[in-house]
């Protein structure tokens, strides 16, 4: 029953008078006053959740205030998917005032240069919609697999464009095939508009099937005013109310979901089996439809003979068009009416505790630590859902009342012949049900496949208030553990056994009261550990948490540390938008900068104040004097080691240089007269080296007294324990016992360090290069593995990215030093004061890094 109104269809008039002015001006206004007050309160409240343990999950809010959401919006990266749905929500307000000022006399009908522009508005939004979403379901995300803030590159929106483009052609070959058919023109047009906006009815039902029961258990306890477990406040009766509506809608949902399938399954069987009785055909409001579906399926069509025993027509049709409205659009209503209720679900990622099917648009931890990956996901949800979203209520809105006031034959005048041909009433009707039961049966698929997990929901531990706990007990940090010193710092001495224990200690925690903070310490010592071994892909994922815990604040070293992580892994697209957040005027962030730039000299121009800043750094001086080093293939700097623990990084370093090229006695001459003249006679890692330089003279017993003195006070000590292993390995001594917290050099573990070496250690070359990834990683993590023969160094510097080829000859660890890896390094820069090396890749340009004045 679609009645109520009886309305004749206007006629569509040609040109563009004062009056047609109108509909624009308020459709502009009210978007504006839409879009500046409405969308803002309604993103209000956007919370993530994230895994912090078994069965644990902490819930954190990313917009408090309606301040915050309007600051979002406004995030770059937010401009396309702001006008995207602006366009769509413009166009259908253009229709709607167009229709208002027809009803009301003020028009004698359509504006046909309003029509086109409101269509234009909907229906690019609409594409648009269905490529983004299409993408968002099949490219792979940039960065998956691992905890990233690379904002998408201009690769990956070609692509977007690229599979948008593709999907069209195929729905032009759809509608030739269907026309070759002989199908009537108004079914081709309503099956290939529906083929083209299938992705976004597809993702929309995935992102609600598979957070169906994450949504329902905490609107209802929301609803019967209890906290939830995303939210740990007792709500206030607004919240209530709009939880209650949230609940109904969301209980009803897969009823008429499978009202949907069941109508559609009976149609095809027999499409005559419904037909109204008498009672229906005969109430004046009753239009008789081409299927039962534009009536809301079986459901609604025995609700039309149940309300027809209403003998008041004041009651009857508003309840009838009411209910019915609700059936044909009950999965899309909330993204129908409201798309901030798709950012909610997709910013709060529950889809993989609550359900199967989702998607995942970016790492949850990133969504509660940055900016930008907020706009990202609400981005998509304006891009992927609004011009669909649009398109659904343009449409209800012609077809709902029979297209009563949709023109067709001469109402069209210039238009009967062309446009009108097109969009006809039955081809705008069938595509209103077919959009509509694509989302609802998308949605009980995944809801169906998603029961059994969201069931265990129960199990697992939702906690909304430990962010608040966790800040109240910072303020008491110091005191709780009584000031212990960071174990950057105890890196930085060297002092690797009093680091290991300190991370035993942050492991086993302090009881259930301080779980917050240690948690928070827990992670921040393996971010720091991880980084001083050069694990550099363990401590981005433990810097990204950092992030998340701490809310995206107090966590410079968190920062550094993705750079340097990105940096290190010659992920450029990737350090791109962190470097962006990086301060300007830090000496650490500079050095980060300018290796950046020695990476990209063509793409990353050094800024002027960062080169002056740089100009007078220490440790700067040094690492251009190695790249030209590099160029000149020269072991060993002019330059004076200063006593400072960045210094005793770059010595060893030169130390691997020169036990490359078979310079064992002068490199340990060198080392000795270093330690001695600085009082270093307890830097253990400087002690291990030496130990290697007898071994590589052929003193295998003074190399061994060395390793087992240090051991007996160091004997965790990672470098150390690779030297014990190596002469266990030759029948001289016993190796240290394993290492609980992991913390050692791949070799060392007992585990398949061949395979897995490129992704445990970034910037260390293997101790052979057995295959072709060995030998590949070799060459990008540092060049320098290919020094000591002068040609063969040469020749692999001039094959750029194909250097690695001429390393093929070197898959023995007899064809090295022994554990070389231990010591090698490239460039050394400085996080929190700790050093770190980020390796130094054998195909950088040096040519253009000397034009670029890289290296003044």
């Amino acid at each position: 029953m679609k009645g109520g109104f009886d309305i004749s269809a206007p006629p569509i008039i040609d040109g563009f008078g004062l009056v047609a002015i109108i509909p624009f001006f308020f459709a502009a206004i009210t978007a504006y006053l839409f879009w500046n007050s409405v969308v803002p309160r309604q993103l209000r409240g956007l919370q993530v959740a994230f895994q912090t343990g078994e069965k644990r999950y902490e819930v954190h809010n990313v917009t408090r205030s309606v301040e915050d959401a309007r600051n979002l919006l406004q995030t770059k990266g937010m401009r396309f998917g702001v006008t995207s749905y602006l366009f769509a929500l413009t166009g259908v307000l253009i229709l709607v005032f167009e229709f208002l000022m027809t009803k009301y006399n003020f028009s004698e009908g359509f504006h046909a240069p309003s029509i086109i522009i409101a269509l234009l508005f909907i229906s690019i939004p609409a594409i648009i919609s269905s490529g983004s979403s299409l993408g968002a379901q099949v490219i792979k995300p940039v960065g998956a697999g691992k905890a990233t803030l690379q904002n998408s590159n201009v690769w990956q929106n070609y692509s977007y464009v690229v599979l948008t483009l593709s999907w069209m052609i195929f729905v032009g070959i759809v509608a030739v095939i269907l026309t070759s058919m002989n199908i009537p023109s108004f079914r081709v047009f309503s099956i290939c508009a529906f083929v083209a906006f299938s992705p976004a009815v597809l993702a929309y039902g995935r992102v609600l099937g598979s957070s169906w029961q994450a949504l329902k258990q905490s609107s209802m306890k929301i609803a019967s005013g209890e906290a939830s477990p995303f939210h740990n406040h007792k709500p206030s009766p607004k919240q209530q109310a709009i939880a209650q509506i949230v609940n109904l809608n969301l209980s009803v949902m897969p009823f008429i979901a499978f009202n949907t399938i069941v109508s559609i399954l009976a149609l095809s069987i027999n499409p005559e089996m419904f037909t109204h009785s008498d009672r229906v055909l005969d109430l004046p409001e009753y239009r008789v439809q081409s299927s039962i579906m534009e009536e809301g399926g079986i459901l609604g069509f025995a609700l039309i003979e149940l309300f027809a025993f209403i003998p008041a027509e004041g009651i009857r049709v508003p309840l009838v068009n009411m209910v019915l409205l609700f059936l044909l659009l009950n999965v899309a209503l909330i993204g129908f009416l409201f798309v901030y209720e798709v950012a909610r679900i997709l910013f709060l990622d529950v889809q993989d505790v609550s359900g199967k099917g989702g998607i995942k648009l970016a790492d949850s931890r990133l969504l509660r630590a940055e900016r930008s990956q907020q706009a990202k996901v609400l981005n998509f949800c304006f891009t992927g859902f609004a011009g669909q979203s649009m398109l659904l209520l343009a449409l209800a809105m012609i077809t709902f009342w029979d297209s009563s006031f949709l023109p067709q034959g001469a109402a069209c005048g210039s238009w009967e012949n062309n446009l009108c041909t097109v969009i006809q009433k039955d081809a705008l009707e069938e595509l209103t049900w077919m959009l509509s039961s694509g989302g609802q049966v998308a949605f009980v698929v995944i809801w169906a496949r998603s029961r059994k997990i969201g069931s265990r929901l129960e199990d697992i531990s939702f906690d909304a208030s430990m962010g608040e706990n966790r800040a109240r007990m910072a303020q008491l940090e110091d005191v709780i553990y009584l000031k212990q010193k960071a174990i950057r710092k105890l890196v930085t001495e060297d002092s690797w056994d009093k680091a290991l224990a300190r991370i035993d200690t942050v492991i086993e925690g302090h009881g259930e009261q301080l779980e917050g903070l240690d948690l928070v310490r827990k992670t921040d010592a393996m971010m720091e550990i991880y980084a001083a071994m050069g694990r550099w892909d363990d401590a981005e994922n433990n810097a990204v948490s950092i992030l998340a815990l701490r809310g995206g604040r107090e966590a410079q070293i968190a920062r550094l540390i993705l750079v340097a992580a990105s940096l290190s892994q010659r992920d450029f697209a990737e350090a791109k938008p962190r470097l962006a957040m990086l301060p300007d005027d830090d000496i650490e962030a500079a050095r980060l900068q300018w290796f950046a730039s020695i990476m990209q000299p063509k793409k990353r121009k050094l800024d002027e104040k960062l080169k002056s800043l740089l100009s007078v750094d220490p440790l700067s001086k040094r690492n251009v004097d190695l790249i030209k080093r590099y160029r000149d293939g020269i072991a060993t700097t002019e330059m004076a080691y200063r006593n400072e623990p960045e210094d005793r990084l770059i010595l060893l370093g030169d130390i691997a240089r020169m036990r490359l090229c078979g310079k064992f006695e002068q490199a340990l001459n060198i080392l000795e007269r270093y330690i001695k003249k600085n009082s270093l006679e307890n830097w253990i890692h400087g002690n291990v080296v030496c130990a290697l330089l007898h071994l590589d003279e052929g003193r295998i017993l003074t190399a061994t007294n060395i390793a087992e003195n240090l051991a007996k006070t160091q004997s965790r000590h990672p470098h150390l324990r690779s030297l014990l292993r190596h002469l266990e390995s030759i029948g001289q001594t016993i190796s240290a016992s394993s290492e609980p917290t992991g913390i050692e050099w791949l070799r060392d573990s007992g585990l398949d360090w061949v395979n897995a070496w490129p992704y445990r250690h970034t910037v260390a070359p293997a101790p052979a290069l057995v295959t072709k990834e060995l030998q590949k990683h070799a060459w990008k993590a540092n060049g320098w593995i290919s020094f000591g023969d002068e040609q063969m160094f040469e020749q692999a510097k001039n094959k750029l990215s194909n250097g690695w080829k001429l390393l093929s000859n070197k898959i023995s660890e007899s064809d090295f030093p022994p554990c070389l890896f231990t010591h090698i390094t490239g460039v050394v820069v400085t996080i929190g004061g700790m050093p770190v090396d980020l390796g130094l890749p054998g195909d950088i340009d040096i040519t253009t890094i000397e034009k670029a004045g890289l290296l003044d």
